[in-house]
């Protein structure tokens, strides 16, 4: 798998980067929780709904990414002056649309309903990209 990934439209123009870091993961349930220690031990000082919700938005795309695409994981967080992103690329190449239909479905609405932007970017040959983004503070977009 190759080593952390994050689109640049992820980071809004203005943005300074000032930390990034990843960890690979194996697609077992419990690595869901890994998965949200590693978020939670990288993230900024954030108000506690807001840390709340980053880790909710990491478990669902990490249990996505467990139930459906069931290959190695890697997870990212990146750490800007104004915002928080969290990654999760694994190497799935079947794009969702092509699943049909599964029970579930949530997670993703979920993310885009609570993240102040959000993406699944696949990447040809190589897997596929679900990333977050929530501002540190009410007043950063």
């Amino acid at each position: 798998m190759s080593c952390y990934r994050i689109s640049a439209s992820a980071v809004p123009v203005g943005d300074v980067v000032e930390s990034a870091e990843h960890v690979h993961l194996e697609p077992v349930p419990r690595d869901v929780r890994a998965a949200r220690e590693f978020v939670r031990n990288n993230a900024p000082a954030l108000p506690d709904d807001r840390l709340d919700t980053v880790l909710l938005l990491t478990s669902e795309l990490v249990t996505n990414a467990v139930i459906h695409a069931r290959t190695p994981l890697e997870v990212g967080i990146t750490v800007t002056d104004r915002s928080l992103i969290v990654t999760v690329h694994d190497e799935e190449l079947t794009a969702i649309s092509q699943r049909g239909a599964r029970e579930g479905g949530w997670g993703l609405g979920l993310v885009h309903e609570l993240a102040d932007d959000s993406a699944m970017e696949h990447h040809a040959a190589k897997g596929k990209t679900a990333w977050f983004r929530v501002a540190r503070t009410e007043s950063a977009a």
